[in-house]
């Protein structure tokens, strides 16, 4: 029986597989990793059996507040025992986080225009947030299951696709395209989506 693979790992998934996206420079990469392991202790994931592929869901609040707690716990016992050490790793932490916030502060306008595209409903709805793959083929069985899992439990599964190939790569999972926003960046975000019907009526 193989284990289940830490978050490390994964986090060396979503490397390999986000490589060189706007991360050139050594603080790039030092915020995209942090944000990275953030990102999978505190959002909900689906992770592939053979431990090469992950799906990030929306965040488990309260995993979020377990983590900022910790976050501040660690910093407060680290400052206590040896001041400067408290006060570099505050440092380390703005450093690294402040680009990442600016960049979410800057995106909102265009993230609330993508919330309003999509069907209405009070169905519950699930946002897949990233998926990464560094087997081939890995990505799609884990979207493949993703989908079954959404039909038994009736979820409205919702994304932002990047690019016209991602478009027709997750329109094979039963995703409808809607309308496109123009980010911050340049880069236009098309918002997608998937009713557990659709995916039946298409088997």
């Amino acid at each position: 029986m193989t284990s289940a693979p830490s978050l490390w790992q994964l986090a060396q998934v979503e490397d390999q597989a986000f490589r060189g996206a706007d991360r050139s420079g050594t603080p790039s990469r030092l915020a995209f990793g942090a944000a990275t392991l953030v990102a999978l202790a505190a959002f909900d994931r689906r992770v592939h059996s053979s431990g090469q592929a992950v799906c990030l869901l929306g965040p488990r609040w309260a995993r979020v507040a377990l983590c900022l707690t910790g976050a501040v716990v660690l910093a407060g016992v680290t400052g206590a025992v040896v001041p400067v050490l408290g006060w570099a790793l505050l440092a380390l932490t703005v450093l690294v986080f402040l680009p990442l916030a600016g960049r979410a502060t800057r995106a909102l306008p265009a993230k609330v225009r993508l919330c309003r595209l999509g069907p209405r409903g009070r169905r519950r709805r699930v946002y897949v947030h990233s998926v990464a793959s560094t087997r081939p083929g890995a990505g799609a069985e884990l979207m493949t299951s993703l989908a079954g899992e959404a039909d038994q439990k009736g979820w409205l599964l919702v994304l932002d696709a990047g690019n016209e190939r991602l478009g027709t790569y997750y329109s094979r999972f039963g995703f409808a395209r809607g309308g496109a926003v123009k980010m911050p960046d340049g880069t236009l975000r098309v918002r997608m989506w998937r009713q557990p019907q659709d995916w039946r009526g298409s088997r």
